[in-house]
């Protein structure tokens, strides 16, 4: 994981080349040995988006075995690790990387790249709702007024989820938020309204970084001994719909499918869960994806989020690094959520760490909870 925050002065390439190349240093590997690869290759001209894997091929040397993506929108490199993994469990690979970064003067951080932004995410969802400006926020208010229709849950409740992650951000020294110290519910209902009833500590911030993980099954990286290995046991992905308008519900999504999957292959349970990773866009992501997986009832899950259940000594600590609220929203950001649970089952977080954590789940979201990924990590 590099750096987090404005990284303008850098340029993606260096970015996309530091993070896989620290993550193989990691595992005790190089460049050489990669074979596989998960997503884009670094920005370049030509056809570098179309061929990524030969992209990639040129710049270390050697010819790839496997290429594939995935459609996941934010949470599309995290739902690669699975197809890495099975691409070396079915010996197409040996050694697969899958690298987001972020980086560079354009990306994110002048008014007309944000204006595009906003218009693109806008027409992710619905053609209808895009032509009178809608925005991703706005897209989730829906939904978080619904859940509040339905269900009773409260704007303290959903505060509740950005103040326990704004605290694991303090505790990570690579985090965006965390330098500027905790928060109360009281502030996040006094930071000014974007779209009713989220407020702006609601809302996940913008950001640039880059980090990878490195999948595979060579027995001698595992008995090298550099870091306790984490395995994959179990995955799964949903995919639901595309408009909205279409959508069967606006509070319950296709989160079950991939959670359902993703235990049932792991042949654990939702109780053995020590620590999780949610992608939090906004701050009722949490709580439709926690009851979704199955952590909760449909309809409790801002009770569950109240009662301090996402604090690292909560019965689920969720989003150890900030999640995309305070931690970091960068590139394909939720692979920065394995990458902390990696960290977590290492027993390498430091200060927040979760004591005697040794399975973990990770949950992600793509558009307006459109497609979702679901994997369970176990220490070995």
């Amino acid at each position: 994981m590099s750096e987090q925050g404005d990284l303008a002065a850098r340029a993606q390439p260096d970015l996309y080349w530091e993070c896989a190349q620290g993550a193989l240093a990691d595992a005790g590997l190089s460049l050489a040995d990669v074979d596989g690869l998960i997503g884009p290759a670094p920005e370049g001209i030509g056809v570098r988006v179309s061929l990524p894997g030969s992209a990639v091929a040129d710049v270390i040397g050697h010819p790839l075995r496997f290429h594939a993506a995935t459609g996941v929108g934010a949470a599309s490199q995290a739902a690669g690790v699975g197809l890495a993994a099975l691409a070396v469990a079915n010996g197409l690979a040996d050694v697969v990387i899958v690298p987001t970064a972020a980086a560079g003067a354009s990306v994110g951080y002048t008014a007309a790249d944000r204006n595009a932004a906003i218009e693109h995410m806008a027409k992710l969802g619905s053609p209808y709702e895009a032509v009178m400006g809608t925005t991703r926020v706005a897209d989730f208010a829906f939904v978080a007024q619904r859940h509040m229709a339905e269900y009773g849950t409260t704007s303290e409740q959903l505060a509740a989820v950005a103040v326990a992650q704004r605290h694991s951000a303090t505790l990570h020294p690579r985090s965006v938020m965390g330098p500027k110290g905790d928060i109360t519910v009281e502030q996040v209902l006094a930071s000014r309204m974007m779209a009713e009833p989220l407020h702006l500590l609601d809302c996940c911030i913008v950001n640039q970084g880059g980090g990878c993980v490195v999948v595979t099954r060579r027995a001698d990286v595992v008995a090298a001994g550099l870091h306790p290995a984490v395995a994959l046991l179990g995955w799964g992905e949903g995919h639901g719909y595309l408009d909205p308008n279409t959508a069967p519900s606006l509070t319950s999504f296709s989160g079950r499918l991939a959670a359902d999957d993703a235990f049932r292959a792991a042949g654990v349970t939702r109780a053995d869960i020590d620590v999780a990773g949610i992608s939090d866009h906004f701050t009722i992501n949490v709580v439709t994806e926690l009851e979704d997986a199955g952590f909760c009832a449909k309809g409790e899950g801002g009770a569950f989020v109240d009662d301090g259940a996402l604090a690292l000594d909560g019965r689920l600590p969720t989003n150890t690094h900030g999640g995309f609220l305070s931690g970091t929203h960068a590139a394909s950001c939720a692979l920065f959520t394995f990458i902390e649970l990696v960290e977590q089952l290492r027993g390498e977080a430091g200060p927040r760490q979760v004591v005697g954590a040794e399975v973990a789940f990770a949950g992600g979201v793509g558009g307006v909870s459109q497609a979702h990924y679901a994997a369970v990590l176990a220490r070995v």
